[in-house]
């Protein structure tokens, strides 16, 4: 419990106005329907995800983004708090970021895993190119995780964003060695006049060496402050990644 109640720290940290001289971010909740199919046996469950993000900085020099999620499902709450340290000029954004998180299942079972890795963003006219490579460790179930990132997002207006992606990785542990690869879609809509937007999107995951695959879709409602458009966010603002790594197969991207 103590662990989890870190996770809301931190939340609460991010949406406190004028925290470390913040200039922009956004607090979001969100729910999470999923399915999975592991090795023949059918599973479904779904819960929600409270997250935030801010930043400040990077215009030509070193900016940082801070960032958190905490989620309850059916059987099992998580937590992830990240930081990222950056540069960024009008053409791309080049920096660095590491995040711990945690489960807790119900009955007792709990894992920690945290995240280290490099991250980059090239601007186009309208659409923004994504790229993280990534390298985690889960310390209580003994396991190692590496992994590329990949993903685009295109501003069909300033305030209407789609996004694609895939990733791929390996997870190494006692005895297992196994590939993965995770891809999917989404969409976010801010409305002109309040900054609250809607989000939703799909996300698929694969162990194909467990003949193990997972579909989740998620909805969501996003507080957004600092006066910024999606696409402005985008460029200047708290637009990097949450959780990854281990943390995916946790349900913290």
């Amino acid at each position: 419990m103590k662990k989890y109640l870190l996770g809301a720290a931190a939340l609460l940290a991010i949406a406190a106005p004028g925290v470390a001289a913040a200039q922009n971010g956004y607090v979001d909740l969100s729910y999470q329907s999923a399915e999975a199919d592991v090795a023949g046996l059918e599973a479904d469950g779904e819960g929600w995800t409270l997250g935030g993000a801010t930043s400040w900085g990077g215009d030509g020099t070193f900016g940082v983004q801070l960032d958190a999620l905490v989620g309850e499902a059916e059987d099992s709450s998580s937590y992830n708090v990240g930081g990222h340290l950056f540069t960024r000029n009008g053409n791309y954004l080049l920096g660095g970021f590491a995040n711990y998180g945690n489960v807790d299942a119900d009955g007792g079972a709990e894992a920690d895993f945290w995240t280290v890795g490099l991250e980059s963003q090239y601007y186009l006219s309208r659409t923004t190119l994504d790229a993280s490579l990534s390298y985690g460790e889960g310390d209580d179930i003994d396991a190692e995780f590496t992994g590329l990132d990949l993903g685009a997002t295109h501003f069909l207006t300033d305030n209407f964003s789609f996004n694609g992606g895939v990733g791929f990785g390996t997870i190494e542990g006692s005895g297992f060695d196994v590939d993965t690869v995770s891809y999917g879609l989404g969409a976010e809509y801010q409305f002109a006049s309040a900054p609250i937007s809607l989000f939703g999107g799909w996300q698929h995951a694969e162990i194909d060496d467990l003949d193990s695959d997972a579909d989740s879709l998620s909805v969501g409602v996003r507080y957004n402050f600092g006066g910024q458009t999606l696409l402005e966010r985008n460029r200047s603002g708290a637009s990097l990644s949450r959780g990854g790594g281990l943390g995916r197969f946790a349900g913290l991207l």
